[in-house]
Parts: C-alpha cells; sequence; structure tokens
C-alpha cells in the first residue's frame, strides 16, 4: 500500500517512528487476509490501496490503531523518554566517576529502548488488523458483510488436517474427566459428523509425544475374535515403537528369510561380477603404463615407496620421542571420546520380548515334523524296515483365551507404563460405522472383559443413542452400557460463534452472513458446515449468478439444496400408487430448480417453493393421503399409507425450512445488525434455524414450530400452509 504520512501531522514526535507505522501500513496488503480480498476488481469498485492507505494516515485511525494495541507502544514511549531524560542528564554532569555510571545506565536505556521497539512493530499488524472492518464499514457502507470475500480456502481442501482444529470445551471435559479417574473406558457420543473422531485424533496425536497410544478403528464387517486380535496386535507393536523396536524385525524375518537370502545372493552375484570385470578390462588397459611407471622410477615403484615410508615413519618416531605431550595427550583424549561413544548395553525389559512372542504366535501357524525310520537289509534282494512321523502344530486362541492373555499383557504394560509416568490410551474409533446400537452394545459387551485396568484409558466414539442409554442410567430401566462406561461425553452441535471460529481457521476472511447460512443449513454439524462452506464458495461460479453478494449466493446454495433433496424424496415417494400427479409435480418442480439460470426463470424460485408446499400440503391432509397404498406393509415403508404420509410431511417442513431460508437471506438489502437480532429476542436467534434443521430429522412438526415461531420474530409472512404448526 503506497502513500505517506502527510494526512498525520503532528502525530509523531519521532520520524522514525512513522515510518515504521507507514511500513506496517504498506505490509496490509501482503499480510492481511480480509484487505487482499475487498482489494479484488471483482468484488468492490473505488477501494484502492491509495485510498485505504490514506485512511489508515489519518490521524483518528493512527491514534485508534496505537490505543487498541497492548500498549506497546505507549511502553516504548516511555522508555524512549526515560532514555532522553538520562541523557540530557548526563550532558550536564563533567569528568566524574558518575558520568562513567550513567553511560553504563544509557546504554542499558538504548538496549531497552531497541526492543521495545520492537515489540511495537510485532504488535502493530494485529492493531492494523482489528480495525479493517471498521474501517471498510466506512468506505464500502453498511452493506460490506454481504460480499462474499474468501482468501485462502485450504482449510476447505486439508479437512482432517489437524492445523485446523479449533479447540472446543468438549477437549478440556474429556482431559478433566481423565485426570479424575486412574483408567477406565470413557465414551465420545454426539451425531454423526459432529467431530467424534477428529477429537479422537486430536487428542491421540498430542498424547503420543508422552504417553503410549493405541489407534483401532471398527471394521464395517465386525467379527469380535478377529477386532480383539488386531487390537492385541496393535498394542504389542506401538509398545515395541515406543521402546526402539521394529516389530518386523522381530517376528517376521522367519517368514521374508528366503526371500531376502535370493534377493541378497542375486545382488552380491551381480555386484562381484561386474567388479572382477572391470578389474580385469582396467588391468589390461593400463598394464604398459604401470610398467613403464616402473622403469622410470630407481628400484622400481615399490622401492620408491620404500623410502617414502622409511622416511616419514623415521619423522614420526622423532615426534613421538622429542615431544610427548603433543602426541600422546591428543591420542588419549581420542580414546576416552570413543570409549564415551560406545553404545551402553541395557538389559531389555521382559515386556518387550513377551510382545516379540506374541506377535509371533498371533501372526504365524506354527507346524513341526519329527520322522524316524529303522530297517534291516538282508543281503538278498528283499528289505525290511519300521518308521513313524509325528507332526505338532500350535492351535490358535479362542476367544476367551485371547481375552485372558491380552488383559494379563495389558495389566503389566499398565503398571510398567505407570512406573515409568506414561499412561496407555486405547482408541476405539468409527463405532458408527456398525450400524444399529444394538451393535455398538454387542462390541461393548465382547470386549468389556478388557475394561477397568488401572492407568488405561479406553476412549470410544459411540452414536448419540447409545450415549443417551448411559445418560438415563438413573431411570428404573438400566441398560447393559451403564455396567460397561465409566463416563460419557457428549458432543453436541455447533453454536453460531464456535462455528465462526472454525470458519475463521479454515477460510478467513469469510464474513458473517455467509458463516450464518452454512451454520443453518448445516445444523451446526461440523462435517456439513464445512460441506456447505465449499459450496458457498462455489457458488458465485455458477451460470445464474452475476455478483458476488449474499442475496445471489444464498439464492444459488438453496436452490441447488432443494433439488436435490427434492430428487432424493422423488425416489424414496416412487413406490407409492395413486401418486403419479405429485410425483409429476416434484419432477416439474426440480427441473425449473435446475433451469432456474434460463431468462425469466430467475425470479420465479419463491413462487415455485409456494406451488411446491401447495402439494405437498394436499399429499398430507387426509384426503390426500389415504389413497396412498403400496406393496409394502411396514408403516415406515414410503409405499405404505403411513409411511408415504411420513415422508410428504418430511418433505413438506424441509420445504418450509429453505423457504424460511430464502426469504431471510435473500429479501433483505442488508444483513441485520446485532441491535436488531436483540430485537427479535430469543425465538429471532439464527441459532433457532440450525436447530430447526436437526428438528427435522426427529419431528418435522416441531421443526416447523420452530420456523413459525422465527417468522414471527422477525414479522415475516406465515409461510404457506402452516410452517408454524
Amino acid at each position: 500500500m503506497g502513500g505517506r504520512s502527510e494526512a498525520a501531522p503532528g502525530t509523531w514526535a519521532r520520524p522514525e517512528d512513522a515510518a515504521l507505522y507507514e511500513a506496517a501500513v504498506g505490509r496490509l496488503a501482503t499480510e492481511d487476509v480480509v484487505v487482499q480480498a475487498y482489494l479484488g476488481e471483482r468484488y468492490t469498485t473505488g477501494l484502492t490501496e491509495e485510498v485505504l492507505t490514506a485512511r489508515f494516515l489519518a490521524r483518528e485511525v493512527v491514534g485508534e490503531v496505537l490505543a487498541s494495541g497492548r500498549r506497546e507502544f505507549y511502553d516504548y514511549q516511555d522508555a524512549v523518554e526515560q532514555r532522553d531524560r538520562v541523557a540530557r542528564r548526563r550532558r550536564r554532569t563533567g569528568l566524574s566517576p558518575a558520568r562513567l555510571g550513567s553511560r553504563l545506565h544509557l546504554w542499558a536505556l538504548d538496549r531497552q529502548v531497541l526492543f521495545m521497539r520492537r515489540q511495537w512493530e510485532s504488535s502493530l499488524p494485529g492493531a492494523l488488523s482489528g480495525q479493517v472492518r471498521r474501517l471498510l464499514r466506512e468506505l464500502l457502507g453498511d452493506d460490506h458483510d454481504t460480499l462474499l470475500v474468501t482468501h485462502d480456502i485450504l482449510g476447505l481442501i486439508e479437512v482432517h488436517d489437524l492445523r485446523y482444529v479449533v479447540p472446543y470445551l468438549d477437549r478440556v471435559s474429556l482431559v478433566k474427566r481423565m485426570e479424575l479417574m486412574a483408567g477406565g473406558a470413557i465414551a465420545i457420543s454426539g451425531p454423526r459428523g459432529v467431530g467424534k473422531s477428529t477429537l479422537l485424533r486430536e487428542l491421540a496425536h498430542r498424547e503420543a509425544a508422552k504417553d503410549l497410544v493405541v489407534r483401532a478403528e471398527i471394521p464395517a464387517a465386525y467379527v469380535p475374535q478377529e477386532f480383539l486380535l488386531s487390537l492385541f496386535q496393535r498394542v504389542c507393536e506401538e509398545f515395541l515403537a515406543l521402546h526402539g523396536r521394529a516389530a518386523d524385525s522381530s517376528f517376521t524375518f522367519l517368514i521374508r528369510l528366503r526371500k531376502h537370502l535370493l534377493r541378497r545372493l542375486r545382488a552380491a552375484a551381480s555386484f562381484w561380477a561386474r567388479l572382477l570385470l572391470a578389474v580385469v578390462l582396467l588391468s589390461v588397459a593400463l598394464a604398459p603404463l604401470a610398467t613403464a611407471l616402473s622403469e622410470a622410477l630407481e628400484g622400481g615403484l615399490g622401492g620408491w615407496l620404500g623410502r617414502r615410508w622409511g622416511d616419514v615413519s623415521a619423522g614420526a618416531v622423532r615426534v613421538w620421542a622429542e615431544h610427548p605431550w603433543l602426541v600422546r595427550v591428543p591420542l588419549a583424549l581420542l580414546g576416552l571420546g570413543l570409549l564415551a561413544t560406545l553404545p551402553r548395553r541395557r538389559k531389555a525389559s521382559p515386556l518387550v520380548q513377551e510382545c516379540v512372542n506374541y506377535l509371533y504366535l498371533l501372526r504365524t501357524v506354527q507346524s513341526t515334523s519329527v520322522a524316524a525310520t529303522a530297517g534291516v537289509a538282508a543281503l538278498s534282494a528283499g528289505t525290511f524296515g519300521l518308521g513313524r512321523t509325528s507332526t505338532l502344530s500350535t492351535r490358535t486362541l479362542n476367544f476367551p483365551e485371547l481375552v485372558v492373555h491380552f488383559r494379563d499383557l495389558l495389566e503389566r504394560l499398565a503398571r510398567a507404563e505407570r512406573t515409568a509416568g506414561r499412561r496407555i490410551f486405547v482408541v476405539i474409533d468409527e463405532i458408527d460405522r456398525l450400524g444399529a446400537a444394538d451393535q455398538a452394545r454387542s462390541l461393548l459387551t465382547e470386549i468389556k472383559a478388557v475394561f477397568g485396568i488401572p492407568n488405561v484409558y479406553f476412549l470410544i466414539s459411540v452414536a448419540e443413542d447409545v450415549g443417551a442409554d448411559f445418560v438415563r442410567r438413573g431411570l428404573p430401566v438400566r441398560d447393559v452400557v451403564d455396567s460397561y462406561l465409566d463416563d460419557v461425553v457428549h458432543i453436541g452441535p455447533r453454536t453460531l460463534d464456535e462455528s465462526r471460529a472454525v470458519l475463521h481457521h479454515r477460510a478467513p476472511g469469510l464474513a458473517l452472513p455467509f458463516v450464518a447460512l452454512a451454520h443453518c443449513l448445516a445444523g451446526g454439524i461440523t462435517r456439513d458446515l464445512i460441506r456447505y462452506t465449499r459450496r458457498i464458495v462455489m457458488a458465485p461460479e455458477g451460470p445464474g449468478v452475476t455478483e458476488w453478494r449474499l442475496q445471489g449466493v444464498a439464492r444459488e446454495v438453496l436452490s441447488e439444496e432443494l433439488r436435490e433433496t427434492l430428487a432424493g424424496f422423488r425416489v424414496r415417494l416412487g413406490g407409492a400408487v395413486d401418486s403419479d400427479r405429485r410425483l409429476e409435480e416434484l419432477r416439474s418442480a426440480v427441473t425449473l430448480l435446475g433451469e432456474r439460470h434460463e431468462r425469466g426463470r430467475a425470479g420465479l424460485l419463491p413462487g415455485a417453493v409456494e406451488r411446491l408446499l401447495d402439494v405437498i400440503s394436499t399429499a398430507c391432509s387426509p384426503s390426500g393421503a389415504s389413497p396412498l397404498t403400496g406393496g409394502a406393509d411396514s408403516p415406515d415403508s414410503a409405499g405404505s399409507p403411513e409411511g408415504a404420509a411420513r415422508t410428504w410431511e418430511e418433505l413438506g417442513a424441509y420445504t418450509d425450512f429453505v423457504l424460511t431460508l430464502l426469504e431471510f437471506f435473500t429479501e433483505r438489502e442488508t444483513f441485520p445488525d446485532q441491535a436488531a437480532f436483540t430485537s427479535a429476542g430469543y425465538d429471532g436467534m439464527l441459532q433457532r434455524l440450525a436447530e430447526a434443521r436437526l428438528e427435522l430429522a426427529v419431528s418435522p412438526a416441531g421443526a416447523r414450530q420452530l420456523l413459525g415461531r422465527f417468522r414471527a420474530a422477525w414479522n415475516m409472512p406465515r409461510a404457506p400452509h402452516g410452517a408454524g404448526g
């Protein structure tokens, strides 16, 4: 950013301070992502580096920037004033011992001023960035937040990178609970996509630096014995790795020995064959040259080398005899240094060898054959003999034996690690992949025998319904989960502020309205939040969006979301009888949403949604739902009357939800500020829309009630056919 500090005369007492501030302002265009994005021509017109620089160099802005820091500038000024006072006092002092002391004091103050100046310089970028939004609001107007500004979206691409993980209170709660426990099983519960696996990965990564961490994932085809066998092996491998032993070199050597030897023999044969051929060729080529050189040297090459060696050895003996300290002391020090570098033999822990033995037992099948023969050969052609062969094979451990051996080894490992000041964490992830909650309970039932070991923490991610069973432990009806788990940490959907913190790390510069849109569509689920933010960032690339503003982006994202949802519901309702007309209406709505970019169709979206609501309302009414019959007898099936009516009700509630978002995010010239949200009250907070999105999966009627109260709080017209229930 160019410009001079002419805009703020009299602000600076020293020119070097003004130059330092100007340099920090000039770096904004390359360091501040918000400034970089807003200076792009596709976002705004009339906003240039010169204009923004002039605003930052104005006297009132300079004062606010300096005041918004952490007092680094004022500490720097105090240090300068103290140094100047000492310098003036020193000039008045004549030649005396006090003048020498003041010189040392002044030198120390110069160092302090230099340090404080660096501190102020390092704090300037943060203080300047804190004023960027306010100045942009003044230059662009109140609707600057409706511009889609994204400079760095690497966090949306590298979803699983732990650098972008925001530490929530859930992690703090989990760490505190573990500190109050000597070991046990702790479940991480919550909806799918809320961040349970991320929390476990982040915790495992953080604890792996000082503790023994074993991670295991549940396969989709779950077999208890195979899973415990795999977990047994992982514990042994991680323990060996913690003690500097490679598992492969310990127990797979015999399996790979033949292949290894053959490969080394082939490599050695090739090497020596090429070396021998090279020596022969060089000998033949250089033989005449060697003969001529030997004749040129007196006494031959051997004689010349012998004379040179005699001279060198005689000089070495003379130095050794005449200068003992010059030679023997360095040699003694070198010997001591070599002795110090020798590896110390450490006695290996018996548990290390035991883990090696267990790995060999768990991964191999041993077989031993013993043969004995005896015979008598007569002088004649006839023979007589006796023979016997016996084969011994190891038997694979059955499940009870596997549990006993695993628990016994884990207990001894835990005692050894506790002596070393370490803990053992067994992280079992992806239990949600098992499907029904009964399968998760079955898993806990199978592996419960290894729980309850001191200094061993089992961290298990479970579905929300399994966690709910633990919460109900105080009721008369008790669940098996209550007997297996020591505690449950529930991770709920994120609030708007938490979602904003997530996107601040993953897509810095994204304004609050776009964060709110993604948060409402995702319902606070972190995985969906990132997914919808990608759609928002990609939306302006669509053929129907001509500006990077909230209205066009929201209309694009919501219409695409509604089109995909209608297509999915249409497939689900395809088995219902006597629903051809309504399925045709759904097909027309999907087609219209797909062609919304054509000329004259862009403004038909709200009308198409309202017409769709009319069709859905007819289907949900008793007269509309009763003719629906199907071949499936299950009331949950979309082909049954009850299932079809339920599906139409869900579709109606979801369409009401999308229509509410459309009206709130696309029919306003400016996004409401904090005062407007305060006036709207509790029912008018954007968090209510996120709650309605989650409620759609539980109770469509409850979701419509939340939407109705939100509309009433913002004086929005009532949604057709009872969005409010």
